[in-house]
């Protein structure tokens, strides 16, 4: 019995000792804040990479040392299916949109890629994002919002990254009831992205 609990420690080790090697092998986010408790800065990162990689995304921290222009909208439920949607913006000044789904659940295991559908988007479309973009001060808006004391125990996370020039930006909130990543957010989700979404799920 003794041995057995030895083995399943020595098991349990080495799982979690793999979780950081793995997050490290291509970076998600940078070193930067996205919870106001630097304490739970880690687990943030992990669980968002973790339901990014489910969702076969790229890093888009990784293509900042490109000529990338592209914007994602992740959005993790509590207890509905976890969505990205990704724009990446041309040289023509058109874009293609791609939206994913996953079938699990945002607050908890992810489960696996069940809806990857890419299309272009014309001009007037893409340039109709692009003007949201400038009219809510993406770039300028602070990584996290200030939860005054606030835990929020199941809601929905709201997390908006772009690059563009070589800078990256992440911005994340948690249930926002309106705001700028919360318009942004609809804006990919529904504008663009065209996504049919209950009003009890739209949270």
């Amino acid at each position: 019995m003794v041995l057995m609990r030895t083995l399943i420690t020595a098991a349990l080790l080495l799982v979690l000792l793999a979780i950081p090697m793995c997050a490290q092998d291509v970076p998600y986010f940078p070193n930067v804040a996205i919870e106001e408790d630097w304490r739970n800065h880690d687990l943030t990162v992990n669980w968002y990479t973790t339901q990014l990689r489910a969702l076969k995304e790229p890093s888009l921290l990784a293509l900042s040392n490109t000529r990338a222009h592209a914007y994602r909208f992740l959005w993790l439920r509590s207890f509905h299916n976890p969505v990205a949607v990704r724009l990446s913006v041309g040289d023509d000044g058109t874009s293609l949109l791609t939206v994913k789904v996953a079938n699990g659940k945002g607050g908890y295991e992810p489960g696996v890629l069940v809806k990857n559908e890419t299309r272009t988007l014309s001009k007037k479309q893409t340039h109709w994002f692009l003007k949201q973009v400038r009219k809510y001060n993406f770039w300028d808006l602070p990584p996290h919002q200030p939860m005054d004391g606030v835990v929020i125990v199941d809601g929905a996370e709201w997390v908006l990254e772009a690059v563009k020039d070589g800078r990256y930006k992440v911005v994340a909130r948690t249930s926002p009831k309106k705001g700028p990543v919360r318009a942004l957010g609809l804006a990919m989700l529904i504008g663009l992205g065209d996504l049919k979404i209950p009003a009890d799920e739209l949270y």
